[in-house]
């Protein structure tokens, strides 16, 4: 009788094991998961605008680089432009605006034809890179659409040329604590600095 009772006694203790988890301790799970989730949340999103704002930054850099390379090893100009019409069959440099995020192109320029805003054969464009998302910008301090490098690697800028990085607004806390500027010198080489400094003076 007492086996009987205690076999019994063990079933009950190992059906209540398995028959999982209560309302009350379910409930008391979720309110745990969403508390944690919304204190990472403000972390993840200052991860993702510091790697987009690195990223385009890194982008823009890189571009500048294979401009000025390109214009040496080939003995040649190349223009780099500030396009909104990267994604098209045809890109050309825009005119207007001062938002490099918009896209830009880079290509072969062998007339060394300041005013050439695309190039004279599809087989000279050496980078169209398309619009990106709208919440960041890189904002050009000196109206700068267009740089020619010349065969020397120069960009034929009279100073520095100063782009901005920011996401949303110059005063977004985001730009105050991720942003930062490309300063461009008159060699065609490229450095940063905070996002509150200026090119001429930092």
């Amino acid at each position: 009788m007492e086996n009987l009772t205690l076999t019994r006694l063990g079933l009950t203790l190992r059906s209540r094991r398995d028959a999982g988890f209560t309302l009350i301790e379910l409930v008391v799970t979720l309110a745990v998961a969403a508390l944690l989730a919304s204190l990472a949340a403000p972390s993840v999103r200052d991860f993702i605008v510091r790697s987009s704002m690195t990223n385009l930054g890194n982008e823009f850099s890189a571009s500048i680089l294979k401009a000025r390379n390109e214009a040496v090893n080939r003995n040649t100009c190349v223009t780099m432009c500030m396009s909104s019409s990267a994604s098209a069959a045809s890109p050309s440099c825009t005119t207007s605006g001062t938002d490099w995020q918009v896209g830009w192109i880079v290509f072969l320029n062998p007339s060394c034809d300041a005013g050439l805003n695309k190039p004279a054969e599809d087989i000279n464009m050496l980078i169209a890179r398309p619009g990106g998302e709208s919440s960041y910008a890189l904002q050009t301090q000196n109206n700068r659409k267009k740089l020619n490098f010349n065969s020397r690697g120069a960009p034929g800028l009279g100073g520095a040329g100063e782009f901005d990085l920011i996401y949303e607004s110059i005063s977004n806390p985001l730009t105050e604590k991720y942003g930062l500027n490309i300063c461009l010198d008159s060699l065609g080489r490229t450095r940063t600095i905070p996002h509150d400094k200026t090119c001429d003076t930092y």
